[in-house]
């Protein structure tokens, strides 16, 4: 059998083996329009894979038995299918020897892409749906030629992700319906690359500089131009945003030695991220052309191309090339149809949405989808005081002080921010839909206009006028609402089992407001108490210094003990680990009275090290947790916030003493493992009279990969899944059990990546704490994974 097809010689007859993606490029390769010289690994490869693996269920690749059982077990046979593909040996997955080496004239860094045929699907071209996009199955890239055959594995294991077995059984009861195809190409240096619409004598062109992968990651703002044929000559290009650019790196980088690096791609920081005209009059005009010829090979009504501008011998000449290419139809033809009444759609297709005139792209913070009007301002200040009901509020930044002033907003835009930033966090917890690090936010959306706002993929859209009172808009959005993923009912037939686990799970928890609807039955304690953000709601607009700087320490404590009270009764003897303050300058600058800003809060003085320059507020939280426990409450705990060294722990330690605090039953005293040294050190906070460490999965991502976890633009880099954190996290684990100490987990690792549940469980992890939200989750999530050690 032949593995590997050259895209010259594909035929209609091949369409099924080869897929849409490659018959395309194939179709223009063979009309003489420049695409690169790749080929094509049919599905053959794909299906004799499957054939490879060891199942680990008796009813192999049947798509089913994993969807049919909630998203759980959908995760669960996700990971076990995933383990099994990448264990297949390389000699097992093709015959190799039909692909074409590389050569001097190739570049040496090559790129695996998805092309896709389903079963059931029409042959007719310019009815052929769209059915992988590179957020479903991205691309990879490989520096070494040789290293192709070890990196299928991987790259079809994608494949056979929580996300994608429920759009495979849309189209067929097992894996083996599915005949998904590999692309290998060559990868090319680009000056910029985008896309190209021609529909109705329209021509939309979008471009970034460098290559795709900041455009189709949603890292940038494309520059863009509407014009037509005509005007070419005269196109206006309308600016756009780029903050990072990534290139090929030099040969002379990997080639020497291919296998040390696995993604020959470099990112380059840009001085001035607005993106200007990145083609000439010439250079468009070409790529129209080369849209034109393509239209007709294709035999459709419009054409979307994809393509890059790469250097070539003459630096004054570029080459343009085109990476792909997709008929276009004309979505009003379809809709002008007669039909005798709108069909239900089929279970988990996307509903259509009409025609927005603003489009941003962020990272989503907190997960729902909500319709509101705009109120847009440059600074928090410049808000108006009564906020409209039901307002999506947008913002350049959101600290945690303004956020919890912001009772009217159902929805938050920022321009900065990440996932795990504390803007972030509060929404998740409050459960407002927010999107975070969307550029030019504060530009692109004007106050008044009507925003759907999707906080599950990280988009805002502004609508028409027209579109925002559609009835079709209004029913998409329900649609889209019911289409979120499930969560687990917290069904008094789950509570036994729950009761049973040896896991603990807990709660964070930031405020009193949302005390009454905590699900606290099916919960072992609150496992992180915010101070910080508890402390907000009874500030009165000042900063918690100016109280103890106008001798008002006594009156914050009696604040802080009101608003302690009510959750330790509420808990009843499950313990409440209270968190003390953590005070980043940054955050606070809306209170009177707030410190100057330092030059760097994430590592200024913060934390314990704050207590030893200057312990007036620690004193008024030690004194108000021994309120507590003279009244009656023995269920009190207290975490240490970003312990640099043993040292502070020690003379933390001395002052909670000299509160009488260690003397009461139940008390137990932690420390935040957040910062590194922490992972060298926990023999010696054991024997300085620590008990327990509390595994700060988000400051302890950003300090080990350097990566500023509120910075939108660090978002690729900032994983909590990477090898370093993962080897970190399980080391304090163990060596935190082998110290005799407690550990547990407050980050949003868990819920960010659910995955990570698992392992923790394996490593004997003591307790996971997560939002409210995300609990019943994290309960079924335990469960399973408990029961599979079992």
């Amino acid at each position: 059998m032949t593995w590997f097809r050259q895209l010259d010689d594909l035929g209609l007859a091949d369409l099924k083996s080869v897929g849409y993606k490659a018959y395309y490029l194939g179709l223009l390769k063979q009309q003489g329009l420049p695409v690169a010289n790749g080929g094509v690994l049919t599905a053959a490869t794909w299906h004799h894979s499957l054939e490879q693996m060891a199942w680990p269920e008796p009813a192999g690749d049947r798509l089913s038995s994993v969807c049919r059982d909630g998203f759980q077990t959908l995760q669960q046979y996700s990971q076990r299918w995933q383990q099994a593909m990448r264990a297949i040996p390389a000699i097992a997955l093709a015959d190799w020897s039909d692909v074409p080496q590389p050569s001097d004239a190739v570049p040496a860094a090559w790129m695996l892409r998805a092309s896709l045929w389903v079963d059931g699907q029409s042959e007719d071209l310019a009815a052929a749906p769209v059915l992988i996009s590179s957020g479903l199955l991205p691309a990879q890239i490989e520096a070494d030629f040789a290293a192709l055959p070890q990196m299928l594995p991987q790259f079809w294991s994608q494949a056979l992700t929580a996300r994608c077995l429920p759009v495979w059984q849309r189209y067929g009861q097992c894996l083996s319906d599915i005949h998904l195809a590999t692309l290998v190409m060559p990868v090319y240096p680009a000056i910029a690359s985008g896309t190209l619409t021609l529909a109705q004598g329209q021509i939309t062109v979008a471009a970034v500089a460098g290559l795709g992968q900041a455009l189709t990651q949603g890292e940038a703002i494309p520059t863009y131009c509407c014009t037509s044929r005509s005007k070419i000559a005269v196109a206006t290009w309308k600016p756009g945003f780029q903050e990072r650019v990534y290139q090929l790196m030099p040969a002379s980088k990997y080639r020497p030695r291919p296998a040390a690096v696995a993604q020959p791609v470099q990112v380059i920081e840009r001085d001035r991220p607005e993106l200007q005209t990145p083609l000439s009059s010439a250079q468009l005009a070409r790529l129209v052309h080369l849209a034109d010829l393509a239209q007709t090979a294709l035999g459709s009504s419009g054409v979307r191309l994809e393509w890059l501008l790469h250097p070539s011998a003459n630096p004054d000449q570029p080459t343009l090339m085109i990476t792909e290419a997709a008929p276009w139809s004309d979505p009003a033809a379809v809709a002008a149809a007669p039909t005798p009444a709108p069909a239900a759609r089929p279970r988990g297709q996307p509903p259509l949405l009409p025609s927005a005139s603003t489009v941003v792209r962020g990272i989503g913070a907190a997960g729902g989808q909500i319709q509101g009007v705009a109120v847009v301002a440059n600074h928090p200040q410049d808000l108006p005081k009564s906020l409209p009901l039901g307002c999506i509020v947008v913002l350049p930044d959101l600290q945690p002080d303004l956020f919890l002033q912001l009772q009217a907003v159902t929805g938050i835009v920022t321009e900065r921010g990440g996932a795990t930033c504390h803007a972030a966090i509060l929404a998740r917890e409050v459960g407002i839909p927010a999107v975070v690090g969307a550029p030019q936010a504060t530009q692109l959306l004007e106050t008044g206009m009507v925003l759907w706002l999707d906080g599950d993929r990280g988009v805002v859209y502004g609508l028409t006028d027209e579109a925002a009172s559609h009835q079709q808009f209004q029913t998409a959005l329900t649609q889209f609402q019911s289409t979120a993923a499930p969560t687990v009912d917290l069904s008094p037939q789950h509570k036994a089992r729950y009761q049973r686990l040896h896991t603990q799970v807990m709660i964070n928890l930031s405020q009193t407001r949302q005390l009454a609807t905590l699900p606290l039955d099916y919960a072992n304690g609150i496992g992180l108490l915010r101070s910080e953000w508890l402390l907000l709601d009874v500030l009165d607009g000042r900063h918690p210094w100016d109280w103890v700087n106008q001798g008002q320490g006594a009156e914050l404590q009696s604040r802080l003990v009101q608003q302690l009270e009510p959750i330790a009764q509420a808990l009843g003897s499950k313990p409440l680990r209270y968190r003390s303050l953590d005070l980043r300058s940054h955050e606070w600058q809306a209170l009177q009275g707030s410190p100057p800003v330092e030059p760097n809060p994430m590592l200024g003085l913060r934390g314990t090290l704050s207590y030893e320059v200057d312990d007036r507020l620690f004193q008024v939280e030690l004194g108000a947790l021994a309120t507590l426990q003279r009244a009656g409450y023995t269920n009190l705990q207290l975490i240490l916030p970003f312990v640099r060294t043993v040292e502070e722990a020690i003379a933390c330690r001395q002052r909670i003493e000299r509160a009488g605090l260690l003397d009461a039953d139940g008390f137990a005293l932690w420390i935040m493992a957040e910062v590194p040294s922490v992972l060298f050190l926990l023999p010696a906070y054991a024997q300085a009279g620590i008990q327990g460490i509390a595994i700060g999965s988000n400051d302890l991502t950003q300090l080990l990969l350097a990566v500023d976890r509120d910075q939108p633009i660090m978002a690729s880099a900032y994983d909590e899944r990477h090898p370093v954190v993962r080897l970190a996290m399980a080391h304090l684990v163990q060596e935190a059990h082998r110290c005799g100490l407690i550990c547990s987990i407050c980050g949003q690792a868990p819920v960010r990546h659910p995955e990570l549940i698992a392992d923790l469980v394996a490593w004997g992890i003591d307790s996971i704490s997560v939002e409210a939200a995300a609990l019943p989750f994290t309960l079924e999530a335990v469960w399973q994974a408990e029961q599979g050690e079992h």
